[in-house]
C-alpha cells in the first residue's frame, strides 16, 4: 500500500508538474487524468485489503505453517478466544461417530444437571435396554456389558458414554431423561440453534447413525462448550473409571495425559472415518495460561489420526506463539 502514496509526490525538481520537466499545456486535463488514476489504484488497493479481512480467518490455513490433515478436514481453536482456523473455507458436512456423544452430554447437563461431586439420578437397566445392547453388538457398536436389574446413577453412565464411547448408554440416558431416543433429538437441535450452531444435524443420541453431522468449526465450539461445564470437563479428562458390572473402562483418546491433553472424545465408523475432538492446556510464552480445542474429521485410520492430531496441536502451538503444553 505504501507505493500508492509516492505517487503524488513525483514530480520534477525545477517545474513541480507531475510526469513532465516542462509545465503542461492543458493542467487541468492532467490533474483530471492523474485524479482518475490514484482514485483507480486506492479503489483497487481498497478491495484487496477487503478480502484480506475478509478471509484472515482462513488465512493460517494457507501460509503453511499449520500442519492441517492430508485427509478429511479440521479446525482449531481456544477456550479463550473460539476458532481461530480451519482446514477448509468451505466445510462439508461430515458424520461425526462418537463425537455426538459430547452434543449428548450437553443436552443432558441442561435438561437434568448436577454438581461436580453429586451423582444425579440412579437408573435401574431394563430388559428393553438389554435389547437395544443387542442392536448395537449386531451391528458392531461401540458397547459395555449391562444386566437386568443392575442400578447406574447418572454420573456412572456419563462415565460409560464419555470414556469408553458406550452408545448403548447414550441410548439409555435420552430414554431416562428426555423420555424417549425421539424427543431427545429436537431437544437436541434447538440447544444448538440456540448456541448459534445452524450446521449440525442431530439423528441419534450415540452418533452411530451417519445422518447425525456437523463441521470441523462448529464442532471446536461444541468442545468449547464442554469443557466449560464442569462435570463434562471432569469425565472426558479421566484416563480410566471403576463402573458397576463393566469394571474398569478405559479411555478411548489415546492422546489423553500426553501433550497437555485433557479430552474430549474419538468418533469412528465406516462413514465417518477416524475422527477426534481435543483439547490441551498450554502455557504462553509470556506467562498465560490457556486451552487449545481441536478437531479432526475423516482421517483414514486411527494410526494416522493421531499423528495428524499431534502434528495439528504442534503446529498450533508454535503457530500462535505458544510454550510448551503443561
Amino acid at each position: 500500500m505504501m507505493w500508492l502514496l509516492c505517487v503524488p509526490y513525483f514530480r520534477t525538481m525545477k517545474s513541480g508538474h507531475l510526469f513532465s520537466a516542462a509545465a503542461p499545456k492543458k493542467p487541468m486535463r492532467t490533474t483530471k487524468i492523474v485524479t482518475a488514476l490514484l482514485a483507480a489504484l486506492l479503489f483497487t488497493g481498497f478491495l484487496a485489503y477487503s478480502f484480506f479481512l475478509k478471509d484472515r480467518n482462513d488465512a493460517l490455513q494457507q501460509d503453511g505453517q499449520l500442519a492441517w490433515p492430508r485427509s478429511g478436514e479440521a479446525a482449531i481453536g481456544s477456550l479463550e478466544d473460539g476458532l481461530l482456523a480451519r482446514s477448509s473455507a468451505n466445510e462439508k458436512l461430515r458424520p461425526t461417530a462418537s463425537m455426538a456423544k459430547v452434543i449428548t452430554a450437553l443436552a443432558i447437563m441442561k435438561k437434568q444437571p448436577f454438581k461436580p461431586g453429586q451423582e444425579g439420578q440412579t437408573y435401574s437397566i431394563t430388559r428393553n435396554d438389554i435389547a437395544s445392547l443387542n442392536a448395537y453388538i449386531s451391528e458392531g457398536g461401540s458397547v459395555l456389558p449391562i444386566l437386568i436389574g443392575m442400578k447406574l446413577t447418572q454420573y456412572q453412565a456419563m462415565q460409560r458414554m464419555l470414556i469408553a464411547s458406550d452408545n448403548n448408554m447414550a441410548d439409555i440416558l435420552v430414554e431416562r431423561i428426555f423420555g424417549s431416543k425421539e424427543a431427545y433429538v429436537p431437544y437436541a437441535r434447538n440447544m444448538l440453534q440456540s448456541m448459534g450452531l445452524s450446521r449440525t444435524v442431530v439423528a441419534d443420541a450415540s452418533g452411530f447413525n451417519a445422518a447425525t453431522v456437523s463441521t470441523p468449526s462448529e464442532l471446536v465450539a461444541i468442545g468449547i462448550a464442554a469443557l466449560k461445564n464442569p462435570v463434562i470437563a471432569g469425565i472426558v479428562a479421566q484416563q480410566r473409571a471403576q463402573i458397576p458390572v463393566a469394571g474398569t473402562i478405559r479411555n478411548t483418546n489415546q492422546l489423553l495425559g500426553s501433550d497437555g491433553v485433557i479430552g474430549i472424545k474419538t468418533g469412528t465408523t465406516g462413514k465417518a472415518g477416524s475422527c477426534l475432538l481435543f483439547a490441551a492446556r498450554y502455557t504462553a510464552k509470556n506467562g498465560q495460561k490457556g486451552t487449545i480445542v481441536g478437531v479432526i474429521m475423516g482421517d483414514k485410520n486411527h494410526r494416522i489420526l493421531y499423528r495428524d492430531s499431534r502434528d495439528l496441536l504442534a503446529s498450533a502451538k508454535q503457530d500462535f506463539g505458544l510454550a510448551k503444553a503443561q
